[in-house]
């Protein structure tokens, strides 16, 4: 316990959503939660703000065509209690970052004396701009909750001296960024705490089935392994996680998945690792002990995954063990740019892993990227070729991403050398093609924004004519199960997505 107790306010910002976008997912916070967990474990007095999940049904218009869900940012502000000592804001999507910018500054206005913290994906990824244009204090660089814990410990005792602290960015005196050295990964990650669920509105999100993935239930997030062992170039895991993989203990991780179904009555759990499926052994384990236990719920892999350890074998054990939805991150069909975006897989394979898994009973959803740098059109026509294989292999549902650099991205560090990239509000904007279709913008020079959009597009009708053809059933059971307020596939989460976002339009008219 430290001998000063600090009086913590963790905050996740309300999320910003193009009005074009019909895959808006209200995800529980389990960043925040983690670090909110770890300082309480040490003795700290925590409270967590979870502008959405506190107001999920609120609306608010906000700039360049998008909306603002959750509580607004004076309404967050409002709800810090008065004698608050640090006041962490999470920013993971830069595309939001002039959000958090601007709760941050409201804050300030409100605390002037406060230790403002800023962490997350955007903050690691460009901790010397968010230091600099906003009202943050220090900046928690990558895996947060040790870093978090040694600021929190080291301000509640009255000494507090970032320049001592791996891991941190800081205003200097003069009001510049100062960057110092990283913190090695922990290793067993087995020690950190559970998240403190406890102090969110989590009942919120379980009622209504709203998660990571698709609608199955009282629906839990969690992390069974931190980091990625590969380096793609469009990706800003290297800068965020680092390239090491670290799996849980399968018999810990098990444990946490029967607290939660007692606890909170969960009966699905959404699977938040950037790459859960690494190392065939460790999910072959994973999948025997939940045989085992006796335990019954279903799973998901929504994020990203590997197809290289999914084979027959593997994905009978998935399906087995209550594994329902798996999404497969190809991002391209041409073996050149799989190479340029040092993508190490090869079509074949992940074929070959789609139909094992669709013939074990399992929902495929798949992603594809078009638009990254030099793309010929002869790139894309390979890309089409294989998403019509994939549709025919089995796969649901289809993703086609325009590519965006993102900040804490090789690609970007490339691109903003090249074309000396201002990170303005205009650029931030920009990062909303990755989800928006509507405002696509080209980095390729062989394609003009509107040709890109129409590719993208292509690419979408190819995928669900080749799947429905072969399948032709499909679209009748997405559209019933809609209906019935069920969901198998993101097809028909997004499905709900509009008619939820139709019901607030008729209701904001009204």
């Amino acid at each position: 316990m430290p001998e000063t107790i600090a009086k913590v306010c963790l905050i996740r910002p309300p999320i910003v959503v193009p009005a074009n976008n019909q895959t808006s997912m209200f995800t529980p916070p389990l960043g925040l939660a983690y670090v909110a967990g770890t300082l309480r474990a040490a003795g700290h007095d925590v409270s967590l703000i979870d502008a959405v999940g506190d107001s999920l049904d609120t609306r608010h218009d906000a700039e360049n065509d998008c909306f603002l869900y959750g509580l607004s940012l004076d309404e967050v502000v409002k709800r810090i209690a008065p004698d608050t000592a640090i006041i962490g804001v999470a920013c993971g999507f830069s595309f939001e970052w002039p959000t958090c910018r601007d709760l941050i500054g409201k804050i300030r206005e409100r605390f002037p004396d406060a230790l403002l913290l800023g962490g997350g994906e955007h903050v690691t990824a460009v901790p010397v701009q968010s230091l600099e244009e906003s009202a943050l204090d220090v900046a928690v660089l990558g895996e947060g909750e040790e870093t978090a814990l040694e600021v929190v410990n080291a301000f509640a005792a009255g000494a507090l001296d970032a320049a001592a602290i791996e891991g941190v960015a800081y205003k200097n005196h003069d009001g510049k960024a100062v960057i110092n050295p990283r913190r090695a990964r922990k290793r067993n990650i087995d020690d950190i705490p559970l998240p403190a669920w406890d102090i969110t509105p989590i009942e919120n999100y379980l009622e209504r089935g709203f998660g990571f993935g698709v609608d199955r239930g009282r629906s839990m997030p969690l992390m069974a392994s931190r980091g990625c062992p590969y380096q793609c170039t469009f990706c800003s895991n290297p800068s965020m996680w680092t390239t090491r993989w670290i799996a849980r203990d399968p018999d810990l991780l098990l444990d946490e998945i029967e607290l939660y179904q007692k606890q909170y009555s969960a009966t699905n759990f959404d699977f938040y690792d950037l790459t859960a499926i690494v190392k065939k052994s460790w999910i072959v384990d994973f999948c025997h002990k939940i045989e085992e236990r006796g335990l019954k719920f279903t799973w998901q892999l929504p994020s990203g995954t590997r197809s290289e350890a999914i084979d027959d074998e593997v994905a009978g054990l998935l399906y087995k063990s209550g594994c329902r939805n798996l999404s497969y991150s190809p991002e391209s069909g041409s073996p050149a740019v799989l190479a340029r975006i040092k993508k190490k897989i090869t079509t074949d394979s992940v074929v070959a892993s789609i139909v094992s898994s669709f013939s074990q009973g399992m929902n495929v959803k798949c992603n594809i990227i078009f638009g990254f740098p030099g793309e010929t059109l002869r790139e894309v026509f390979e890309s089409y070729y294989f998403i019509i294989r994939m549709g025919m292999a089995g796969a649901y549902d289809i993703s086609v991403w325009a590519f965006s650099p993102y900040p804490g991205s090789e690609l970007f560090e490339e691109i903003s050398a090249e074309k000396n990239l201002v990170l303005d509000d205009k650029y931030y904007d920009s990062l909303r093609s990755y989800a928006d279709a509507s405002r696509t913008v080209s980095y390729s020079h062989n394609f003009s924004d509107k040709k890109l959009k129409v590719l993208r597009w292509i690419g979408v009708a190819l995928f669900y004519s080749s799947a429905w053809l072969r399948r032709p059933l499909r679209p009748f059971k997405m559209v019933l199960n809609v209906l019935r307020g069920t969901q198998e596939s993101r097809s028909e989460m997004a499905l709900a997505n509009m008619l939820r976002r139709k019901k607030l339009d008729s209701s904001a008219a009204n």
